[in-house]
């Protein structure tokens, strides 16, 4: 992916990789919370999942749903902006992405002694369509032969910088659990994974002394294989239950293309004295490296002091990954539930999303990015016989270091602000 910008005269997005965290933000793994109930409660589900949504978060939860039971997230919305502080000329740079998707369904019926059931989960959707245009910058000359018709030094006059990116991850197959005892439960889940994503970077620059650089980039990347969620559901006592999750995606096949051009006029660099560069591909470049995923193991506790109350807590590790620079990472969610009566309930939750990159240091260069999120989300939902619909939303915020610019020790702080609504939907039958 188009992770830096670097160049000799400020910013060619030209890097690529294959990238290798288990979502499409590359750096976190907690980006799209799923189906109602979880989102509202932050996601803390792993000891409660006793409906369509447990197909995700904990099948061995589903062995506990009554009748039939069908759950759909009809709409969520989602949008980020994150900012890069003084990259460009002293400027910041900022990257926007929002995305309308359903991004849960999940039907679960009895077979037998049995719940059998079949979801499909998009945990993480990026669609990012920037365009941003600097004026007056200065000129990277490390030449110092850039210049003006009066001898000053040339400076640019316009940089121009189109990206899209679009990045999703699905999830798609079926569940089956089972009550092994009257306070134990185990249940399977195997989704097929896919994740697919397009990148497309056009950028311009203009100089004072008639100079020009055009470049263009292009990714288009997909990757396919499974990932088994295995859960189990204990019951110590009536009002308290336990849950644990262990999920790994396996990466079966992958293809990448991608393919860089640049055309420069008037532009002097080092080692090309007529300042005209032309870089032109024969063909895209092609590769199929299939990247590795950490297994991530849920722990989860909740609690029902009384019947209309629910306390929840998750706990999430993810282990290291060395071959993508990747590092362990732990996060945490909490939630809770209050039935205000027998047709609304309120949920809120509070959840972490913590970078899975190595800390940026001092004097390094191209460094992946570290930004610690963190999340907040709140839900009103109304019942009636044999539906229940819910309406909700959170936030999420956090700050960190960057090396935005490529082949550089300058490092930027940068931050993220993030908001979601969604629409969701069940019924039992």
């Amino acid at each position: 992916m188009f992770r830096k910008i670097t160049g000799f005269v400020l910013i060619v997005s030209a890097l690529v990789s294959s990238g290798g965290a288990a979502v499409a933000d590359d750096f976190h793994y907690t980006n799209l919370l799923v189906g109602d109930r979880a989102s509202g409660m932050g996601g803390a589900y792993t000891a409660v999942s006793d409906d369509a949504t447990g197909l995700y978060y904990n099948p061995a939860g589903v062995a506990y749903t009554t009748g039939r039971n069908m759950s759909a997230s009809v709409n969520a919305y989602y949008d980020n902006e994150k900012t890069y502080k003084s990259v460009i000329g002293g400027n910041g740079w900022t990257r926007h992405s929002s995305s309308l998707l359903p991004n849960y369904f999940g039907v679960v019926q009895p077979l037998g002694k049995f719940k059998v059931g079949f979801s499909y989960a998009v945990p993480d959707s990026i669609m990012e369509d920037q365009s941003q245009t600097f004026h007056n910058l200065p000129l990277n000359d490390p030449s110092g032969l850039n210049k003006n018709p009066d001898g000053s030094q040339a400076t640019i006059t316009s940089y121009i910088i189109n990206f899209n990116n679009e990045s999703n991850v699905y999830n798609l197959g079926p569940s089956v659990a089972m009550e092994l005892s009257d306070n134990f439960s185990v249940g399977l889940t195997l989704y097929y994974y896919d994740k697919k994503t397009i990148q497309i970077l056009n950028q311009i620059i203009k100089t004072s002394n008639g100079g020009s650089q055009l470049l263009n980039g292009y990714l288009h990347s997909e990757q396919w294989g499974f990932r088994p969620i295995l859960g189990f559901m204990w019951s110590p006592a009536s009002n308290v239950s336990a849950g644990l999750t262990v999920s790994k995606v396996f990466v079966e096949g992958s293809s990448m293309t991608s393919q860089n051009s640049m055309l420069q006029n008037n532009i002097i660099s080092s080692g090309v004295p007529s300042g005209n560069i032309t870089s032109l591909p024969d063909a895209p470049l092609s590769s199929s490296s299939s990247p590795k995923y950490p297994t991530q193991i849920g722990v989860g506790v909740a609690w029902f002091p009384t019947q209309s109350l629910l306390f929840s807590g998750d706990i999430n590790y993810y282990t290291k990954v060395a071959e993508q620079n990747l590092e362990a990472v732990t996060n945490f969610a909490v939630g809770t539930e209050y039935y205000l009566d027998r047709n609304w309930a309120l949920r809120g939750g509070l959840y972490t999303n913590y970078a899975n990159s190595p800390t940026v240091k001092t004097g390094g260069v191209n460094q992946d990015e570290h930004i610690d999120l963190y999340g907040g989300t709140a839900s009103i939902s109304h019942f009636t016989r044999n539906t229940v619909v819910t309406l909700g939303g959170g936030m999420t915020y956090g700050t960190g270091k960057a090396q935005i610019v490529g082949d550089a020790t300058a490092i930027q702080t940068a931050d993220s602000r993030g908001w979601m609504l969604f629409l969701s939907s069940s019924y039992s039958y």
